[in-house]
């Protein structure tokens, strides 16, 4: 299915170069809307939390409805609308009709605070937000700072002011003429999702129509019989791989609001018989560690895809004996290069391997000189994926830095390749953190922190942690004569910033921070303290 194929003279690894199915400079929309009129009366989702299901025909039908209604109410082509939502019955018609206009989604996370929100919402610049009803207040009160006067649609219910979202699905008696809006398809922006970077808070990832449809033809893993879970919202590429990827494929998925759970998991694959779920390291180590495990029937199950962050072997081996029908698709990538880069189904499970290179895709690995490396030296992993990454909006700048002289984009991690065309990921060089899969930059709360007139300066570390990869800790000094608390510092956080950000591993004041002679921090120095205070914590609460 994948195959890496090594240039010896150029010192490039390449997947297979295999014509697309489709033409790249089409919509996204087209690929969806005859997907979803080949499946029609297939069920295409269902809801645990409402019990509603819809057919691939209702979703289509309710998506030419939004696009035509918002035609009607003035809303053009290249617009963005920012989407506020979990999974609810409406929200892929509404997302299927976004794109069907030529306008570009933007996926938040409700979760976020108005910190995170303002400052997405002020990079994008909606013209139209959707959002859940529950989070509306927020969502206006940041629109209302940024003086931005876009509509709000809810899902959900309603408010004085927003309208709900059902009367975009009012009936028009032209939806048997519709045709979606024509965009290029290589250079247009489908989608505007979040990636966090070292220097700051989220940035907003460009990815065109070409990018998303070669990600969903990647995969076909899922069909037309199966089944699907996926837990994560549009903020998530993930949960767009598995929207796109199922509504292409004619699968059936099954939505809910509920976070993930071990419970929960359980409990839909046996009521539903999932064949096809996704889940991030982090959930499959709470699987086993799970009371439930041991009684689940799990014999449904045909693929289990893991994707997030570096899947241990030993995790894998773990999980695979409670999957007598399953392989397991673990991979690397980012998302810039729209999901995946290369795919490993262990078959060998001797070897730590994120696997071999997707169709058309190029890998080279450069070492501290930028020299290209051979076979099994580590090096930067660089990446120039099949179709080219549109930047990151509004942020020309961190555009340019994030790609080399020959067009590569630099990945941060530190890796390479063996003689059989495997990838192998050893470490990272990127400050950014990750808390359950939550991607977290460390500037983003030392920015925060910084501002509170009783800190002077602020460090953030991730103290390693084997269930939630990194405990974000804060190492403080405070300005002279204030008497601000560990406490205190952690509840402005947690008050002020998503869940993900709160100061699991501790906050600790210190008289100053390590730096070097130009005052930059030395962050491992910083970080060494940070795991010595915390062990020290845990040490004399056990006693």
């Amino acid at each position: 299915m994948y195959k890496t194929i090594f240039d010896q003279d150029e010192k490039l690894w390449k997947g297979y170069d295999i014509p697309p199915l489709y033409n790249p400079k089409i919509s996204i929309a087209q690929v969806l809307l005859n997907a979803m009129k080949i499946n029609g009366p297939k069920v295409a989702q269902i809801s645990d939390d409402s019990s509603v299901e819809m057919t691939y025909d209702d979703i289509r039908l309710k998506t030419i409805r939004a696009a035509q209604n918002l035609q009607k109410r003035g809303y053009k082509a290249n617009g963005v609308y920012s989407f506020i939502v979990a999974n609810t019955d409406n929200t892929a018609p509404i997302l299927f009709a976004t794109f069907c206009n030529g306008c570009a989604v933007n996926g938040l996370d409700p979760s976020f605070k108005k910190v995170e929100l303002i400052h997405m919402l002020g990079m994008v610049k909606p013209d139209l937000v959707i959002c859940d009803i529950d989070v509306y207040e927020r969502v206006s009160e940041c629109l209302k700072e940024l003086q931005n006067h876009a509509k709000i649609f809810t899902l959900g219910g309603c408010t004085d002011g927003s309208e709900p979202v059902e009367l975009l699905f009012n009936e028009t008696k032209i939806e048997d003429s519709f045709i979606p809006t024509a965009v290029d398809g290589v250079n247009d922006i489908a989608l505007i999702t979040c990636s966090s970077g070292t220097t700051g808070m989220c940035k907003s990832v460009s990815l065109s129509h070409a990018a998303l449809i070669n990600t969903i033809l990647d995969y076909p893993m899922i069909g037309l019989s199966d089944t699907i879970l996926c837990f994560s919202t549009i903020y998530w590429l993930s949960a767009w791989f598995f929207l796109l990827t199922g509504t292409f494929r004619g699968s059936t998925r099954i939505i809910t609001r509920k976070p993930f759970s071990s419970k929960l998991e359980f409990n839909l694959i046996e009521r539903f018989k999932i064949n096809a779920i996704l889940n991030t390291p982090h959930q499959v180590s709470m699987l086993l560690k799970s009371n439930e495990i041991n009684q689940a029937d799990l014999s449904t199950i045909k693929i289990l895809i893991v994707s997030g962050s570096k899947f241990h072997l030993d995790t894998k081996i773990k999980i695979l004996n409670y999957l007598p029908n399953a392989t397991i698709c673990n991979g690397y990538g980012m998302s810039e290069v729209a999901g995946y880069i290369s795919c490993d189904f262990c078959g060998d499970l001797t070897k730590d391997t994120v696997g071999q290179i997707l169709n058309g895709s190029q890998i080279k690995i450069i070492d501290e000189n930028g020299s290209r490396c051979d076979v099994e030296v580590d090096g930067e992993i660089c990446i120039k994926p099949k179709y080219k990454f549109l930047g990151y909006y509004g942020s020309p700048n961190a555009t340019n830095e994030l790609f080399d002289a020959e067009g590569f984009v630099k990945s941060g991690d530190i890796g390479h390749f063996d003689n059989e065309g495997n990838m192998y990921v050893v470490d990272r060089t990127k400050d950014l953190l990750k808390y359950c899969m939550f991607p977290i930059a460390p500037s983003e709360i030392e920015e925060f922190l910084i501002e509170l007139p009783s800190i002077s300066e602020a460090c953030i570390v991730g103290i390693p942690d084997d269930f939630a990869n990194d405990l974000p800790a804060a190492l403080i000094v405070r300005n002279k004569n204030v008497h601000i608390t560990e406490d205190e510092v952690y509840q402005l956080v947690a008050d002020n910033l998503a869940d993900s950000r709160k100061l699991r591993g501790g906050v600790y004041f210190v008289d100053s921070l390590p730096t070097t002679p130009s005052g930059k921090v030395k962050r491992r120095i910083a970080k060494a303290y940070a795991i010595e205070l915390f062990n020290k914590n845990q040490a004399q609460t056990t006693e």
